[in-house]
């Protein structure tokens, strides 16, 4: 134990790393910040007391100002006894700042759960008024077609009221009160500081559910971006005061709903300042100008594209170099006019070279000019979300198609997917962290090499941590570059902008949707239930639970990248040190081929690098029993393995062939076949493959108890079954036992229960 210094700015917690020590700050403030939210500590906090259930720190912790902090050796729940032992008094201590943290946590789940819920009545009940108003005036206008969109916040796991009261309580006691409840006691210190920590990890979450929600929600209500009620209340007030009619309550009604954006948080100052001074001085009484160019404005949508020079108002928005755009459009125009663009002669490659160049180059001031407030145009968006640069390059009827989807993106946004516009804005706002790039290094491991390297020094590397627009420049240059080219199929004719020749159908049936990839991801799930289960640990030492492995659900994040193409990439199989982060999949926004089967060869990668992550460097060592490593065994001495025909080994032979002695890429095929044939009773798999798909891809109960007729399964079923009841029995005694202890059996526990009924 010892004290430490930590200087203003200096961020001397990463999230992600291992947990090894707790602080209990003595000076100055400290700044916890864990995605988009953040929160400061002051004298007395425990810095860390939020991870004491976990193995890693969740929060990046920074030093708002100098601090002095007194550092306690942590790496479990066993060590609480030790730092107890150098001072009892820190029982109390420690237990009073957990009690406080979980209030203050509490509070602001209560806070969100409000702020959630009102904001749904309240849009609800304004839309409601505007259909009203709508079919009161009788006046044409378009519908408002993501209204649709709207839906209430529901709770994963709700939190009820006597929690939050008795940590208020809790929380209300000064130190002497504590050390009377207490009594030094360590075992009741140490168990109730545990409890508290698990309520603040799953506060936390369901908090950061909230505000995520609330994100996605608050754009239908007042947007800058996108339509919205507001707007559609306004245009409704212009077309009705045009035919000399009364529009006083739409005026009110407009005016509360910008007071209600005011009150509730949810916005930018400056962006909902701008709105309210567009409404709030717009004279209805001088029609004429004012409606002609509100008209002007509403018509672009319905105007015809070819209009537009798209390239002159991409390049006049990025504010890209004039030498080098007047390089470009002549790049583009040289482009149009090659008679094969596939072509790989080396004027056509050194082309295709300078053109990508340009292109990132572009798409990164772009992306720079929206981080900085600029209005997104339709041309701008089929710009960032599809590689679209030219109308005459990409074809009328395509861009006709881009131009109608522009206001139709919200299909391809959901939880886990993103288009590349929302995934880079996400990791502006700190949402979410850039991608590893192709020599698998993430952003921190980066600029360390770059540091090691001698290309920054330590302070350039302390700013530019925590520089979210250095780590969207970052996501550019690496992720979008090297993932554009893989999805798009064939790298060596890989050109970034959007191409008729590319476009192989119309585009909307080529348009790959939210629920084209979960419906792909719930029929794989239906048959490999367990291919995105982690096991992670679950502690409750005052309850007699230390390390207890249980099954988590993590399923990946899909990012649709800006281009056609005919593959999918499986780019992370986690998003962090943390082995319960999302996986990262990558997929054209514009698909050539069967979504469903990218997926699936998709999901065979996954299972193989996943399992890769989890057993480390002895990943192929068949003395430490994994998928990875019985594989490779099976295909490496396949020669001499008995149980297989001659047929079987030839085939062995010319799978290795075709994917170049890549084992992982055998498996992905055999994984392939696993999930459209052997599920269904078609067998394509050898004897000996099948044996360890069963061991470690089982199909889901449903698909068990039809294929159990055949022999070939009966034996393997019945030891799988025997195997899972035990694990089942295990499972409810120990539950048992927890709750007689006092314990909860959260939705998390619930979950690892249910697993062994999939």
């Amino acid at each position: 134990m010892k004290a430490r210094k930590i200087e203003k700015g200096d961020i001397f917690i990463q999230g992600g790393e291992r947990v090894k020590s707790l602080y209990v700050l003595l000076q100055g403030t400290c700044q916890a910040s864990y995605k988009t939210a953040s929160w400061d500590l002051e004298p007395g906090s425990i810095v860390g007391i939020l991870e004491s259930s976990s193995e890693s720190y969740i929060c990046n912790y920074k030093a708002i100002t100098d601090c002095v902090l007194y550092e306690c050796e942590y790496s479990g729940p066993e060590d609480f006894a030790k730092i107890f032992a150098v001072e009892s008094k820190y029982v109390s201590v420690f237990f009073m700042a957990a009690m406080r943290r979980a209030f203050f946590f509490l509070r602001r789940y209560e806070e969100y759960l409000g702020r959630a819920q009102m904001y749904y009545t309240f849009l609800m009940g304004m839309f409601q008024k505007y259909e009203q108003f709508s079919n009161m005036y009788q006046v044409n206008v378009h519908p408002f077609v993501r209204m649709e969109l709207a839906k209430p916040f529901v709770e994963k796991n709700k939190i009820d009221k006597c929690m939050v009261n008795f940590y208020k309580k809790m929380a209300s006691k000064n130190l002497k009160e504590v050390e009377e409840f207490l009594k030094r006691d360590v075992d009741l210190g140490v168990g109730e500081i545990l409890n508290s920590a698990e309520w603040m990890q799953k506060t936390l979450s369901l908090v950061e559910d909230m505000r995520e929600y609330l994100a996605l929600q608050k754009e239908l209500l007042v947007s800058v971006k996108e339509e919205n009620l507001l707007q559609k209340y306004f245009e409704l007030a212009v077309k009705v005061s045009t035919e000399g009619m009364d529009i006083t309550p739409l005026k009110e009604s407009m005016d509360k709903i910008m007071e209600f954006a005011q009150r509730s948080q949810l916005y930018e100052e400056a962006s909902l300042s701008a709105i309210i001074n567009k409404y709030k001085n717009y004279d209805f009484t001088n029609q004429e100008q004012e409606e002609a160019d509100l008209l002007e404005e509403e018509s672009r949508a319905e105007e015809d594209p070819f209009q537009d020079n798209f390239l002159e108002q991409i390049l006049a928005f990025a504010e890209y170099d004039e030498e080098k755009g007047k390089q470009f459009c002549a790049d583009i125009t040289a482009y149009k006019q090659l008679p094969d663009r596939f072509s790989v002669t080396d004027e056509t490659r050194v082309l295709r070279r300078r053109i990508s160049k340009s292109y990132y180059e572009i798409y990164t001031q772009v992306f720079h000019k929206i981080v900085d407030g600029a209005k997104l145009t339709n041309g701008i968006r089929m710009f960032l979300n599809f590689g679209f640069v030219d109308a005459e390059l990409a074809s009328e009827e395509a861009t006709k198609s881009l131009y109608d989807l522009t206001s139709k993106l919200y299909l391809c946004k959901a939880p886990n997917v993103f288009t590349i516009y929302e995934w880079l804005m996400s990791i502006y706002k700190g949402e979410n962290e850039p991608s590893r790039n192709e020599f698998d290094l993430d952003y921190p491991a980066y600029l360390q090499e770059q540091k090691r390297s001698g290309d920054i020094r330590e302070e350039d590397m302390k700013r530019l941590l925590n520089d979210n627009w250095e780590k969207v420049k970052f996501e550019i240059e690496n992720m979008l570059t090297s993932n554009g080219k893989m999805t798009y199929g064939k790298i060596s004719s890989f050109c970034p902008v959007l191409c008729e020749d590319d476009v192989i159908n119309s585009i909307e049936n080529m348009l790959v949707t939210a629920e084209k990839i979960n419906s792909s991801l719930n029929y794989i799930r239906s048959i490999d239930y367990s291919i995105f289960y982690r096991k992670v640990v679950f502690s409750d030492p005052d309850r007699d639970i230390n390390m207890e492995m249980i099954e988590k659900e993590v399923l990946p994040s899909i990012i649709l990248m800006p281009n056609t193409g005919s593959r999918g990439m499986m780019w992370q199989e986690t998003s962090g040190v943390r082995k319960d982060t999302p996986a990262r999949f990558m997929l054209p926004v514009l698909c050539a081929t069967d979504v469903m089967e990218i997926m699936i060869e998709s999901a065979g990668r996954y299972r193989w690098e996943i399992c890769r992550k989890i057993q480390g460097v002895r990943w192929n060592d068949v003395t430490e029993p994994s998928l990875t490593s019985e594989y490779s065994d099976y295909i490496q001495y396949y020669r001499k393995n008995h149980e297989l025909s001659a047929d079987a080994k030839e085939k062995i032979k010319n799978a290795l062939y075709k994917a170049k002695n890549n084992f992982r890429e055998v498996y992905v095929k055999d994984y392939q076949s696993w999930i459209n044939y052997e599920a269904k009773g078609s067998f394509r798999l050898n004897k000996v493959a099948r044996d360890l798909f069963l061991k470690y891809c089982p199909f889901s109960k449903n698909i068990r108890q039809t294929l159990r007729i055949n022999p070939m399964y009966q034996e393997v079923f019945q030891r799988f079954d025997v195997a899972n009841e035990r694990s089942i029995r295990r499972i409810e005694a120990l539950y048992e036992r927890y709750r007689k202890k006092g314990g909860e059996i959260t939705k998390e526990l619930q979950d690892n229960r249910d697993f062994y009924d999939l």
